[in-house]
């Protein structure tokens, strides 16, 4: 039978390995989280900023500065509550030649400075901007009869 002292030397080393292994465990588990935060609030953004440059191509309006007023309103009244870590930097609209644009951009704080290897400062930025055509109810009419002449049916 073998001696309590070699067994606990023989057990030992699972202390060790323990004691190395578990927290950097733990820093690639909350590393993950913070990755998928930032993809969750990237998305939402993504789609606010779509969904505007969608109402915005949509909405009748005969003049651009009320369009661009009605536009501020919208992304002024933009529920910012729900992105769980970010801080919307960057939130405008313009209406260029018939062509409805909206760009936004986002940052988020890495929560431990000095270990940020993609950026020297302490954020992780992103950027999303969708842009639609406005076109009239006659020229959509006019387009769709083309394509369909075009294609024979």
């Amino acid at each position: 039978m073998k001696s309590k002292k070699a067994y606990r030397k023989r057990n030992a080393y699972f202390t060790v390995e323990a004691a190395l292994v578990l927290p950097v465990v733990i820093g690639v588990i909350l590393f993950v989280v913070y990755i998928m935060l930032f993809q969750y609030d990237r998305c939402l953004l993504e789609q606010d900023i779509g969904a505007i440059a969608l109402w915005g191509s949509l909405v009748e309006t005969s003049d651009t500065a009320q369009l661009e007023q009605m536009a501020q309103e919208r992304m002024a009244g933009l529920y910012r509550e729900k992105y769980m870590a970010w801080r919307i930097t960057q939130l405008e609209a313009t209406l260029d030649r018939n062509r409805f644009c909206v760009e936004g951009a986002g940052q988020l704080a890495f929560p431990v400075p000095g270990w940020n290897f993609w950026n020297r400062d302490n954020v992780w930025e992103s950027k999303a901007d969708y842009g639609y055509s406005r076109i009239s109810p006659v020229t959509f009419i006019r387009l769709c009869r083309r394509i369909r002449e075009e294609t024979g049916r």
